[in-house]
């Protein structure tokens, strides 16, 4: 990988602090993006997919401890001063979140909110900030975009307020889109349309895809498979999908509906970050002696890395 691409990320590691201990969300996390680019990151719910999402713009300074390197265009985003993050967060980089119903402020019609996010960026004022938002309305396929411009969140169905929010995120033309699980709840149309709407509205910008969605992460260009807290696998999304090198990457792939539903065994564990070697071990069929070592993830070929002793 390209050490001198958008975003490099480098030991990246968020903890957070419950009742029953120490929760390692993600943990030691190395990534690349370059320009241009887009990328899945899939794995179970408590992987930590969402969280490296959020650190990498930052958003966690408040609730946890965040350690390790995030740099955007070679500037280190934890030393950034207020001035700079707000620049970045909205302007440069764009963050397209889960359950968009409630992303939007309830009481602040649609257009209004877009409007607001344009001018935060200077991309336009007054007037033109409403040009440009209805602009990016219509290109999102409401056919009728002053009535959706005027409308409240709660009168759009979720999908609805999902391309609503996407045509909010790209209204600003950043250089990176992080947009986390984007058809979550959404029926196979609908899914499909936000798919094709997402990758036209980003096409000059790099993205970040976090979903469960394994139909999604096929029109991502490379793949990162997550599991407790680590990147497992990656490379070239068609490559992974079609020849899985993890046990783990394998599991998902069995578990969608196509292939028969079949269930990975076990449970995913926050706690697993505890145990020594492999954190995948208690539920491989393949498990050995040698796994009592932690593994690196390592590559195995151009552009592949996996993190298993028997890969």
């Amino acid at each position: 990988m390209s050490q001198g691409g958008l975003l490099v990320v480098r030991g990246l590691s968020v903890a957070f602090k419950t009742q029953k201990g120490t929760v390692q969300a993600i943990d030691g996390i190395d990534l690349d993006l370059n320009e241009n680019e887009t990328l899945a990151i899939v794995g179970e719910s408590g992987c930590g997919k969402s969280v490296l999402g959020h650190a990498i713009m930052r958003l966690l300074d408040d609730i946890a401890v965040v350690r390790g390197s995030v740099r955007f265009r070679e500037k280190e985003v934890y030393e950034m001063d207020t001035t700079a993050l707000l620049n970045l967060r909205g302007g440069l980089i764009s963050l397209v979140p889960q359950s968009p119903s409630s992303s939007f402020n309830p009481v602040i019609t649609i257009g209004k909110q877009i409007e607001e996010l344009i001018e935060k960026a200077g991309k336009e004022k007054g007037n033109g900030a409403r040009k440009r938002a209805l602009e990016y309305l219509s290109l999102a396929g409401f056919s009728e975009p002053e009535l959706i411009h005027k409308s409240y969140p709660h009168r759009l169905s979720g999908g609805m307020c999902e391309r609503a929010l996407i045509a909010m995120a790209l209204s600003v033309e950043p250089e990176l889109v992080i947009a986390d699980e984007p058809t979550k709840g959404l029926d196979a149309l609908s899914r499909k349309n936000i798919l094709g709407l997402l990758h036209k509205l980003a096409k000059d910008a790099s993205m970040i895809m976090i979903t469960h969605d394994l139909k999604a992460a096929e029109t991502c260009e490379r793949l990162a498979v997550m599991y407790s807290g680590e990147i497992i696998e990656e490379g070239p999304t068609g490559i992974v999908l079609n020849h899985p090198r993890h046990v783990y990457t394998k599991g998902l792939i069995d578990a969608q509906p196509s292939r028969g539903m079949t269930p990975i065994k076990g449970r995913h564990n926050l706690f697993s970050h505890n145990a020594e070697g492999c954190r995948f071990k208690e539920r491989c069929d393949a498990a050995s002696n040698e796994c009592n070592n932690h593994p690196m993830l390592s590559k195995v070929e151009d552009y592949r890395k996996v993190r298993c002793c028997h890969a």
